[in-house]
């Protein structure tokens, strides 16, 4: 039996029959046919997605939890990394994030203005 699949409309492959629609003389041979290869409808798959158990729903709300947790860890890593090559003010405290980001948008536009009289002084 041959198959293709219908990116359109169904997201799964389909037999594709040996005979064509013509060919059906009636309902009922089509409803065997339908029997024989057991096609699946987009009723029965919204049917399938929709029945899902606790546990799989815990265990994916697990799973979320676990990448943001480690997403946000990522994060932090590296507002910390940046914060070691910003000039430190005497703060006792650690910047926040917001103020990091302002600080190295400050540090970067120094460095260029440096560089650029740099540049001028040297032509």
């Amino acid at each position: 039996m041959d198959f293709y699949i219908d990116s359109f409309e169904y997201p799964y492959m389909v037999p594709v029959p040996a005979s064509s629609p013509s060919d059906w003389s009636s309902v009922s041979s089509c409803d065997n046919y339908l029997d024989e290869n057991k096609f699946l409808f987009n009723a029965d798959l919204e049917r399938q997605k929709r029945t899902v158990t606790p546990s799989i729903l815990k265990k994916r709300r697990l799973a979320a939890n676990a990448r943001e947790r480690r997403r946000m860890q990522n994060l932090n890593q590296a507002f910390d990394r940046l914060r070691t090559f910003l000039p430190q003010l005497g703060q006792d405290r650690q910047l926040s994030k917001y103020e990091t980001l302002q600080m190295a948008q400050t540090y970067i536009t120094a460095l260029y203005e440096l560089l650029k009289k740099e540049k001028e002084n040297f032509d």
